[in-house]
């Protein structure tokens, strides 16, 4: 059984490789524990925590290509090793940064860059290829594909515009206020307000 995954816009398999069923995934990020440890008091003072890094840990296959029905062979293994290398790097060798998509996740992305270190198991005559590949997102939260913009036409102060978000997390609005009548805009304010959880 597989997966499958899009990298910087190209499939897996276009790549030369499959994602196997058994891929981990951490529910959550790890933690980074805020605490100051005082003397002669027991445990520490919790100032709270923020999530580090997502790691996404990939057990992968490389496959023949399909299409001409090639037989499995150690140069063509090494064919699609080097253009993967090449995908996940940029033109100085360093990693890239990459959008990474699921299938069963196809309307959010991830920014994502290689990481670690991926060793390839040649198996049968050095013709398929077993690897881990290991990857990276720095910002652990999910990007939706989707812009979500809404539009008013402000005629009277005061004004009140609720703009409603899909996601879990606080996010940033980008507010453009755009002056289309011949009177100058003065002692205009703006508040970004949640609801209390």
């Amino acid at each position: 059984m597989t997966s499958s995954i899009t990298l910087g816009g190209i499939r897996d398999i276009d790549l030369g490789f499959r994602v196997l069923e058994e891929s981990k995934e951490p529910l959550l990020p790890s933690t980074r524990d805020i605490g100051v440890s005082l003397p002669g008091k027991h445990g520490q003072y919790d100032f709270g925590a923020d999530l580090t890094e997502r790691a996404f840990s990939y057990s992968c296959a490389f496959v023949s290509d399909g299409t001409n029905y090639d037989m499995p062979s150690a140069a063509g293994l090494q064919q699609r090793v080097r253009t993967l290398a090449r995908h996940l790097t940029d033109s100085y060798g360093r990693p890239r940064t990459l959008e990474l998509r699921r299938a069963f996740e196809p309307d959010k992305f991830y920014l994502v860059r290689y990481a670690g270190s991926a060793s390839l198991e040649r198996l049968i005559y050095n013709s398929i290829g077993m690897f881990e590949l290991e990857l990276v997102a720095f910002d652990p939260f999910a990007y939706s594909v989707q812009e979500h913009i809404t539009e008013q036409v402000i005629t009277s102060s005061p004004t009140t515009l609720q703009i409603q978000v899909d996601g879990n997390i606080r996010s940033e609005a980008v507010i453009v206020l755009t002056n289309t009548g011949l009177t100058s805009l003065t002692q205009f304010r703006i508040t970004n307000q949640y609801l209390l959880e």
